[in-house]
């Protein structure tokens, strides 16, 4: 998936121009400058366009206006000196002079200023006129001196008429120079007035787009960035379901969008994932949990079985101290038959005598015997039973061994999860070390108990296999009572059978006392086992509890590690993936 849009914005930069919005910005700017620059120009421009429109108006018409005033007075002047010379008053002539040239000056300087052409035309008029009023002029005045009144009759004929003309075209000057004027200034109005509207227009214009640069670069950037805040916002919500963010824009804002929907889909995948493998850890936390329950259970049921097989222990070796006390009295009783017997032998005489009493004896060890062989059935029931406790030991211990390996398993699967969950799993992946080293322990206890439990069979075994001989022995011991008996009962009518059947039955005695003597020594054995047996139990037992113990922390740290899960489930679940 990065590949793929990594690709997608390489191509994207490729193809086309990347306007960052650093360049939209300046050619935002820029386009504004340009508008300014524009509208600055142009205002520029018509601003010096109406600068020489009234530089023209004020210099040159102005002057033009003026000079054709002081024209006109200098025409009413040169008449006013020519009257004067007329009257012959003093300093007339120079007056006239004076006008003259000051006329001729004016239109020489008013003919470089005009520049419409019947305004040429008529001051061409006027040079000409005033020059032939110059002449006109000299002879007047040199008429004065020989002929006034000829000089009267040509100033009215041709002087005056002269003057009224040159007053009359410096007046149409005048007048169309003012109306020039007029129209100038009102030019000058409406010049200042197209160069307000074109300067306000274009600013109005320039506003208006810069405002509309301005919304259009502020909407792609703000909408996009909004875009990217709403998203944020939702994922800080835990909504994370939404579609990806779709931005055209070729820049940096692009980019932080792409970046972002990469973000919110490695988010989510993440969330799935954690997700997931919480409800793997609850369930294997559920799962060990009950493991660890019934391995408690089991261990609670081989604890008491192992106390059973405690007590069954004891009463064997109470059995087993009884059969040896009542081999040792039948070892006594067998030394007193014989002394009795090797009486009988020595007193064949008083034999006869003595025959009720030896019945009476010969009754009691038929008790004994019998007293005898049910001790020993009762102790060959014993170890019978002591067999079967151990075959149950046996299958207790098998079933610690099956508890063991499958909770050395459930420790391994434990320490899996474990250092799968990282940081959060390293406390229970302790806990699943221990329990996995308890389960070895335990595997290997209990391969002690069966192979103890082993040798207490072979041994039991052995016993029972003695005390079905001792069994048989008492039997036969039993039937030569009874044998002697029925001699004893014969013994007055074959005394002289007496010494041969005395000397047998010592034999038989003899042969019971050694027999006797065997099997207390096997009671003996059969004891010593019995409370090694005990012992064992009792190691097994309190094994048993360390068992039980370290079921019961390990059942407490499944639940710690189920409530984990399940405030890192409640914690996904507000995440809509």
């Amino acid at each position: 998936m990065k590949f793929k849009i990594g690709k997608k914005l390489f191509f994207r930069k490729k193809l086309s121009i990347r306007w960052t919005v650093g360049k939209k910005l300046v050619g935002g700017f820029l386009c504004v400058s340009i508008l300014l620059g524009m509208v600055s120009f142009i205002s520029y421009y018509n601003i010096n366009k109406v600068e020489e429109s009234f530089s023209d108006l004020v210099d040159r018409r102005a002057a033009i206006l003026a000079n054709a005033k002081d024209i006109q007075y200098n025409a009413s002047q040169q008449v006013a000196g020519m009257r004067g010379v007329l009257l012959q008053e003093e300093g007339s002539e120079e007056i006239v002079s004076t006008a003259i040239n000051a006329m001729n000056e004016e239109i020489k300087v008013t003919y470089e200023m005009v520049q419409r052409p019947e305004l040429l035309e008529a001051l061409q008029t006027l040079q000409i006129f005033n020059a032939e009023f110059q002449s006109n002029a000299d002879a007047v005045i040199n008429l004065m001196k020989s002929n006034p009144a000829e000089a009267n009759r040509h100033s009215v004929q041709v002087l005056f008429p002269l003057s009224g003309k040159i007053r009359d075209i410096s007046n149409q000057v005048a007048m169309d120079q003012a109306h020039n004027m007029e129209e100038g200034s009102k030019a000058n109005s409406d010049l200042v007035s197209s160069v307000l509207t074109t300067v306000i227009t274009l600013s109005i214009v320039s506003f208006v787009l810069a405002i509309v640069i301005g919304v259009i670069i502020s909407r792609m950037i703000t909408r996009p960035i909004a875009a990217i805040a709403e998203g944020a916002q939702k994922i800080s919500q835990g909504i994370l379901i939404e579609g990806d963010i779709k931005v055209k824009n070729r820049d940096e804002i692009g980019d932080l969008a792409i970046s972002f929907n990469l973000m919110k889909q490695n988010l989510r995948h993440l969330i799935g994932e954690v997700g997931m493998n919480s409800e793997q850890v609850a369930a294997t936390a559920q799962e060990l949990s009950a493991s660890a329950e019934q391995t408690s259970k089991a261990t609670e049921q081989i604890s008491m079985a192992i106390q059973e097989v405690a007590l069954g222990s004891e009463k064997q070796v109470q059995s087993a101290t009884e059969a040896n006390e009542a081999a040792a009295e039948i070892s006594r009783g067998m030394n007193q038959a014989a002394v009795s017997i090797q009486s009988v032998a020595d007193l064949t005489m008083t034999a006869s005598d003595k025959a009720n009493a030896g019945n009476q004896v010969v009754s009691q060890a038929v008790e004994q015997m019998n007293s005898m062989q049910r001790s020993a059935g009762h102790t060959a029931e014993v170890i019978n039973a002591l067999g079967e406790k151990s075959k149950e030991i046996g299958h207790i211990v098998q079933m610690i061994t099956e508890i063991a390996n499958q909770t050395n398993l459930l420790a391994l699967n434990a320490a899996i999860e474990a250092a799968r969950a990282g940081e959060h799993g390293r406390g229970f992946a302790v806990v699943a070390d221990e329990v996995r080293k308890l389960a070895e322990q335990s595997g290997n206890a209990a391969g002690q108990i069966r192979n103890l439990i082993g040798e207490v069979q072979a041994e039991a075994d052995k016993a029972v296999q003695s005390m079905n001989e001792g069994a048989s022995i008492v039997k036969e011991g039993i039937h030569m009572v009874h044998l002697s008996g029925e001699s004893f009962r014969d013994i007055v009518k074959a005394i002289e059978q007496v010494v041969s059947e005395s000397q047998e039955v010592s034999a038989i005695i003899e042969q019971v006392n050694s027999s006797g003597q065997n099997m207390a020594e096997m009671m003996e054995g059969v004891a010593h086992i019995a409370e090694q047996s005990s012992g064992n139990t009792q190691n097994v037992a309190a094994s048993a509890e360390e068992q039980n113990a370290s079921m019961e922390e390990i059942s407490a740290s499944a639940e710690a590690l189920t409530r984990m899960a399940q405030d890192l489930q409640d914690v996904i679940s507000k995440f809509k993936v």
